[in-house]
């Protein structure tokens, strides 16, 4: 990943998360151009579930818990329920964030 600040993702690169504490530990989710939706298996689409890391075979109602974006100008994220840390810090809902690579993410009990 890169540093939004200093502009986009280096050419054939790939952005990832990758999972440091959950029940899939080490477990890899590719970031696509655009909009990627982070969040649990349930009403609404995701393109990260994440439900296999705290929650196997169940359903939540409001599952959509974050965005990430990938553009020209670099990553970053968006938190959509108010449920989402950035290296320690909850997010503001609706608020654009930018990622570097060595930022942490937390989702409920994922990190």
């Amino acid at each position: 990943m890169s540093d939004p600040a200093t502009g986009p993702l280096p050419e054939g690169s790939k952005a990832k998360l990758e999972v440091t504490t959950g029940l899939r530990k080490g477990k890899s989710y590719a970031l696509k151009q655009g909009v990627t939706y982070v969040g649990r298996k349930g009403p609404f689409p995701v393109d990260v579930d994440l439900t296999e890391q705290e929650n196997p075979g169940k359903e939540v109602a409001a599952n959509r818990f974050a965005l990430v974006w990938m553009d020209a100008n670099g990553l970053g994220i968006a938190d959509t329920r108010g449920v989402t840390f950035l290296n320690g810090s909850r997010l503001p809902k609706g608020k654009r964030f930018p990622l570097r690579a060595d930022d942490t993410l937390q989702f409920g009990k994922t990190v």
